[in-house]
Parts: C-alpha cells; structure tokens; sequence
C-alpha cells in the first residue's frame, strides 16, 4: 500500500490551479523516478498476485465453493467499490455546484450524458485507484475460467499471457498486468501451493541486488532522456519479473517463520485498504497545497514527494481507526469488513 501511495507521489508532472507543471530533470526527478517508476511498479503485479493466489487457496472448484467466493467478494469489493465511486462523484457534483468552487474543474458531472455517467461509475471512476477493484470484480466474475484452464492447461495460460503482457497486448479491461499476475497467483495456488512455503531467504541479496541495478539503469536512461522505448520497456517488464520474486526473497530474509501479529504495529495493516480507497484524490489535494506554500523548485518537489504521501498515510490511519472506533458499521460496509 505504501509503493502505491508514493506511486502517486510522483509530482515532475503536476496540474495546479495556475496550470500544468514539469520540473526540469535533476536530483529530485532521479529519486521520484527511481523510487516511485522503479521499485514502486513490483506494487501492483504483487497485488493481483496474492489476490490470485488467495482467492483458490484450498480450493477444490465445487459449485458451492465458487458461489461462496461470489458471496463474499460482492461484500468485500463490490459494495465498497459503488460507495466510493458514486460517493466521490457526488461529492465533485455538489463543488461544482457551489460557484465559490465551480471553477476547480473543467468537466463538469452535470453536462454528463447517461452513458458518461455510467462510464464514470463503472469504467474511470474519479479515484482512479479504484481500477484495481474494478479489475478484481471482473476476474472474481471470470475465476472459474481461470480455474478451469489452469486445471486443464497448467502453464499454458500463464506463459500465453505473459506473451501479452510483454508485448503489450492489453484488454484494457481487465487491464494485461492484473489479469496476467491475477492468473499467475492463481497457479501457484492450484498447482504450486507448496513453493510458498519455500525458504528464499538465501537468494534475497542475489535477487535483490539485480533488481536494484536493472531499476537504476532505467532510472539512468530516463534521466539521459533515453528515446528508444523498446528499451526502457524491457528494462521495466524485466525490474517486475525480478523484483517480485527479490521482494518475496527478500521478506523471507526479514520475516520467515516470525509472527507478525506479534509486532506493535500490526493493527496499523487493517488500515491497508482504507488508505487505499482514502489517498486519492487527498494526496493530490496536499501536493498541490504544498506547491502553492513551498514554490515550484526541485527541492520543493523532493520535499513534497517524501511529506505529501507521509500526511497522506497518516491521516487515512487517524480517520480509520477513529471510524472503526466510533461508527464501526460503517466502516466495516465501506471497507468490505476490513
């Protein structure tokens, strides 16, 4: 959750009231790009990978087992997914209503056609985070194809998707990487359940270390202003395939055959989801107002993409538990029971 935030961190390109913003190359553009469009992008394959992985855990394909998953995953990703999207429309459509704040936003949501509207609602939605889910719905919709080609096929449609995936042949919707990685948890769960329970711990600095280099040679390239995008694709495709098994070495490493839930801060990850669906459009509310105090500098936007994503997170944590504390219905509903 924290590679997400700092993924929207990102702030060489940002649209502020006085106009569209793009700070020259230097040291704060080789840190964000280093951080946010390197070690960051492991984010969302790891995602729908456990979320693959998790989903055929001891899964054995019966009728009843697939229209339990159904059951479930409609409290958990659908009904919170129609409370944030429709509930952060209506709250654009009220500012755009009020003339002190009618100006903040070119589209309006009242010139909408039903089509827009509905697009708005299902498709893009304002917190364009949400795609994750969106995507999740549609697999969860589509598990027991997958269920059934990897029972049949094994490998087959991992390797024909990641064929798509390299050559960015993408559905849009579901998107290539998340119907790619979603598939690849789910094999490891149907066919390879035991591999995670694998000690890689010895390989973290190996894998680690590769990882590190291939992201710094993007990074190098992005700040030469390197053309060739073939190039800086395969670098990209390839940091992924590295990082997620150096990152899966690497909590090994830090973590293996060690309770967490008995750590202090274990009860800050229930909060993972609600900073999910919470950081934008917040973050970008505080990277914008931080521009506005600080100036348009690079060490104004370094510092504001280290501070911004910190607030952020904090903030969502303080709102989370206050409302898990005080009104936990809601948010267990807004939260899928989170």
């Amino acid at each position: 959750m924290i590679l997400v935030v700092f993924i929207h961190s990102h702030n060489i390109a940002v649209k502020l009231l006085s106009g569209n913003t793009v700070l020259k190359h230097g040291y704060s553009s080789f840190i964000q790009d280093f951080i946010s469009d390197g070690i960051c992008y492991i984010a969302v394959p790891l995602f729908f990978c456990i979320s693959g992985y998790l989903f055929f855990l001891k899964f054995e394909g019966s009728y009843k087992e697939f229209k339990s998953k159904y059951t479930k995953r409609f409290r958990t990703l659908v009904i919170p997914y129609l409370i944030w999207s429709i509930g952060v429309l209506l709250i654009f459509f009220i500012i755009q209503l009020l003339p002190v704040t009618s100006s903040l936003s070119e589209n309006k949501i009242k010139d909408y056609s039903t089509v827009e509207l509905l697009t708005k609602i299902f498709i893009t939605p304002i917190p364009l985070q949400l795609w994750f889910v969106r995507d999740l719905i549609l697999l969860t919709i589509l598990s027991p194809v997958v269920y059934w080609l990897i029972r049949v096929l094994n490998f087959i449609p991992v390797g024909i998707l990641f064929v798509a995936w390299i050559f960015d042949f993408d559905f849009e919707v579901p998107a290539n990487v998340s119907l790619l990685f979603f598939v690849v948890g789910a094999f490891l769960s149907i066919k390879k359940d035991t591999l995670l329970l694998t000690d890689f711990s010895k390989r973290y600095l190996l894998l680690t270390c590769l990882w590190l280099t291939l992201v710094l040679c993007r990074t190098i390239l992005l700040y030469l202003n390197f053309e060739n995008q073939i190039v800086l694709t395969i670098l990209l495709k390839s940091l992924i395939v590295i990082g997620l098994p150096a990152a899966w070495s690497l909590y090994d490493f830090l973590f293996y055959k060690k309770d967490l839930s008995k750590i202090k801060i274990y009860s800050v990850f229930s909060f993972s989801f609600f900073i999910f669906v919470f950081h934008i459009p917040i973050l970008n509310v505080f990277k914008r107002g931080l521009f506005y105090f600080l100036g348009k500098d690079e060490f104004a936007s370094l510092i504001i993409y280290i501070t911004a994503p910190v607030i952020t997170i904090s903030l969502g944590i303080l709102i989370g538990y206050n409302l898990k504390r005080y009104v936990p219905s809601f948010y267990g509903i807004i939260t899928g029971g989170r």
